[in-house]
This record gives structure tokens, sequence and C-alpha cells, in this order.
């Protein structure tokens, strides 16, 4: 068993953890999700013991840890990527993590993201003796539909504990046994998967909510009685009058009036002081994400015909059709390397092909977004980028909020920002221009959980036409797609989208 007790870490005077306690068992998987900058990976890092915290116990208990980051960087070939492993070691690792067949020899850079990512696993249990405790930090990225079920397999079989950060919110329903938010610097922990994680947290915000809106009321109600009682008094301080004329008894009476209205006032005015102070639940305050277009028609937007691409002598995609009509949502799926993110690229005019011919509707505007947010300007300030698109201030720092970026994020240049941080800038440059057709690379990359579902909800709004490839199936489920694409690889080159098929209706 791995516990942290009572954990606190700060970074210039930051508190980035705050009184972190749990403990890992074998057999569990635990699926830590939060936003980006909310200190998964730092947690990750005392966890590893790579960074020590400020105060806190860790305990091991012989437990024997290893971590695979976001992204490895390997170079030379696959045995180059083993130190000083024992033989027997490596060869133990890539068996079981499915790369057994490769030779030792092959090029790193010759993998697929997938087969990187199994490469990453094999170097941590390739360590003798081998780990109990996986750390994975956003190991379903670049991971095609191949990719991550061999990965689901592998973690449900796994003999130790899991500590998985994840945005894939599809990836944690299958694997989780509990998930853990950290959110403010603190954890809070749900027994399930996701599905259960949002089920609790949304009776979680109803209740904080209803007991905001109680509180409110009950001061509400009382600052009526306290100025509706003041307001008595004061009229019949005013008005009090003796048939006698006698003003020592009115003055009496007055008095007596004046200190039993400031008494009932007082005790009011305490009991409008006791009632616990409530803040309003933080869902409230997010801002909402807007996509502007014009309504959806069936008017055929773009043609693909016969249309095939080769890079150097590499053939990617042959004799490929696929049209695109004003209501389209469409979702491309396939394994990696079968194509997708260039016919993407043709069909945003991106990248010419070689045969065929691609046909697009008059005065057509095209959004596109990469997988790498190639589609910021680096020598631009965040704020520069969005304003090339045209759009006002008060809409640039309006879409920016909604995407989670701060005044002070907008004055940096992109290669100051995180990844996460990059990929929201560049959904910010996308919505504030107005098309007709998005075209969407693995959007939702990078992107915490917080980020994705206000995407989502803008997407539902939006009555454009929308191609997406996404391996995050929940994405694709929210967003309301109505046509299926599968590209097959190039060893059936003649036929290469196999399947073409309305999505069921709901």
């Amino acid at each position: 068993m791995f516990t942290l007790q009572q954990i606190y870490k700060s970074y210039s005077d930051k508190t980035i953890l705050e009184n972190i306690s749990f403990s890992l068992h074998s057999g569990e998987v635990i699926a830590l999700v939060g936003e980006n900058g909310a200190g998964k990976t730092t947690l990750l890092q005392i966890m590893l013991g790579h960074a020590q915290p400020d105060s806190g116990v860790v305990t091991v208990n012989g437990e024997v840890v290893g971590y695979i980051p976001q992204e490895s960087k390997f170079s030379g070939a696959i045995q180059d990527c083993f130190d000083l492993a024992k033989g027997w070691c490596v060869d133990y690792a890539l068996s079981a993590v499915g790369l057994s067949a490769k030779s030792k020899n092959t090029p790193v850079n010759k993998l697929s993201g997938g087969q990187r990512t199994r490469l990453a696993l094999a170097r941590v249990l390739a360590h003798d003796p081998v780990p109990t405790i996986l750390l994975l930090d956003e190991p379903t990225n670049n991971l095609d539909n191949e990719g991550l079920a061999w990965l689901e397999d592998f973690i449900c079989t796994f003999q130790g504990g899991i500590v998985l950060a994840s945005h894939d919110r599809s990836f944690i329903n299958r694997v989780a046994t509990k998930v853990v938010e950290l959110k403010n610097g603190s954890l809070k922990q749900y027994g399930g998967n996701y599905d259960f994680y949002v089920q609790q947290r949304q009776i979680e915000y109803q209740a904080a909510l209803d007991k905001y809106e109680q509180t409110q009321a009950d001061k509400k109600r009382l600052k009526k009685v306290i100025a509706s009682h003041s307001e008595k008094g004061q009229h019949i301080h005013k008005h009090i009058k003796r048939s006698d004329n006698d003003k020592f008894q009115r003055d009496f009476f007055r008095n007596r009036v004046a200190r039993k209205t400031g008494q009932r006032t007082k005790a009011l005015t305490s009991q409008l002081e006791r009632i616990e102070h409530v803040e309003k639940p933080e869902f409230a305050k997010m801002y909402k994400i807007t996509l502007d277009t014009k309504s959806a028609t069936n008017k055929r937007l773009a043609s693909l015909c016969g249309v095939s691409k080769s890079y150097d002598s590499h053939s990617v995609m042959q004799n490929v059709s696929l049209e695109i009509r004003g209501d389209d949502r469409i979702h491309l799926t396939g394994l990696n390397g079968s194509g997708k993110t260039t016919l993407l690229k043709i069909a945003a005019k991106l990248v010419r092909s070689d045969a065929g011919e691609v046909i697009w509707a008059d005065k057509l505007r095209i959004g596109y977004f990469a997988q790498d947010a190639s589609g910021v300007d680096l020598a631009l300030s965040g704020y520069d980028n969005l304003q090339k698109t045209g759009s006002l201030p008060g809409d640039i720092y309006r879409q920016a909020r909604s995407m989670g970026l701060g005044t002070d994020d907008l004055k940096k240049m992109p290669n100051e920002l995180s990844r996460g941080q990059q990929a929201k800038l560049a959904f910010a440059k996308l919505l504030l221009s107005h098309n007709d057709l998005l075209i969407l690379d693995e959007p939702t990359n990078h992107l915490d959980i917080p980020t994705k579902e206000r995407i989502e909800e803008a997407l539902r709004d939006y009555t454009g036409a929308l191609l997406v490839v996404s391996h995050d199936l929940y994405f694709v489920d929210a967003i309301g797609v109505n046509r299926t694409i599968t590209t097959q690889r190039e060893s059936n080159p003649s036929q290469q989208i196999v399947a073409n098929k309305k999505a069921p209706q709901k």
C-alpha cells in the first residue's frame, strides 16, 4: 500500500497542494482529474520522489514506483532506450507491451505514437525489480482505437496499483475503480468510474446551490424585517402624542419605544450576522462559449472525388471520395497512419491532392484545428493572435475567459504557455472566426475536462457542419455526430474509406 498523509506544497507563495491524503492499494486504478495547472503533475512527482512536499508524509511501504510522463523523448533505436537494463528484463518488457515482434534496431522515429507510448511503458517495466505502482500521466494522448484497447487491457490485468492522470472520460469510465478530483489545492475522492463521479458532483453542486439560495433568502428576509421594524419604530417615535400635552410623559414613551426598537433591531442584526457565509457554487460562474454561423442547411459544402495523396514514395491515400453537407456532423475514425489528418487538411484547403477533384462551395468559410495547435502564430502574443480574427477587444477577452485564459495569459507568447493553454488559445482563435465548416483534428488533446465540457456545449449549439477526428468517444457522443466514416490503411488502397454510416438516433 502506498499512502500520502497531509501533503502540502507551495511554489512562490502559491499553495498548489493543501492537506492531501489518500492511499493506493494493489488492484486499484485511481483516475486523477482536474483542470490544467491544478497540480496533478506536481502530485505525481511527489509520489515518484522527484519532488519533496513542504510538509506531510509519503509512505512507500516497499512498493516500487514507475512513471510514464506525458511525452517521452527517445532517440536512436529501441534498444538505446533501456539504458543499463538487463537483456532478459528488456525482452520481458517488450513482450509485455506487445513490441516483441519489432527489431531492437528499429529507429524510434519510425514508431507510431501508440508504439512510442508502449515503448515508454516497456522502459519502466524493464526495471529490476518490476514496478508495483504505475503513475501514468495522460497515457491516452495520440493513441488510436487499437492502442486504447491494448492499454485498457494492460491496465485491467496489471496486478499492482495505478494512478492515471487523464482527461479521457470514456477511458476513465472503462478502467477506473476510483476518481479523485484535485481542485483549488484540495483532493476529493469518489468511489466508482467517471459517470459516477459526474453524478455525485452534480448532486454536490445542487446541494451547494440550494444552500446558497437558502442563505440568500434568509438574509433578504431578515434585512426586510429589520428595515420594517426600524421604520415602524421611527414612525411611532415621530408621531407619538399625549392628549394632555404632557411633554414629560411623551418623551418618556418615545424613549421607551426607541429602547425597545433598538434592542429588537440589535437582536435581528446579530441573527443576520450569525448566518453562515456561503459562496455561490463555482459552476455558476463559468463563461459560456458561443459559435456564430448561419443556420444549418443541406447545401453541399465540399466534395472530394477520387482523391489520392503520397509523400515521397509513400502513398497515404488512394481513390478517396467524401461529400460534406451543411447539416453534417461527421466523425472520421481509423487506425493511426490511415490518412485521417491528410484527408482533413485536403478538405481544409491546407494540402493539395495529387489526383482527383476537390470542389468547395462559393464563399465557404472553414475553421481548422490542428492536433499541435499550429494555427497559433508563435511570433505574436496570445492577445495579438486573437486580434488577427478582427474581433473587438470585449469579444476577445470574453472568449478567452470561456476557455480559461486570463488577461495575464493573453500577454504571454505562445511558447510561454503550457501545451494545454496553447490548445485553448488555438480554439479561442477558432471560436472568434465565423465559419460554415469546422474541421477538428483531435481537438480535446491536452484540454482539461471543464474546458472540454464547455466546448461540447458550444458545438451542440453550433449550426454549421463538423468534420472531426477524435479518439475521445465521450466528446464524439456529446457533440451529436450523425455520420461515422472509417478509414483503412494503405494495405487496401482501392477503397480506403470502408464504412460510411449514420450514427444511431438517440
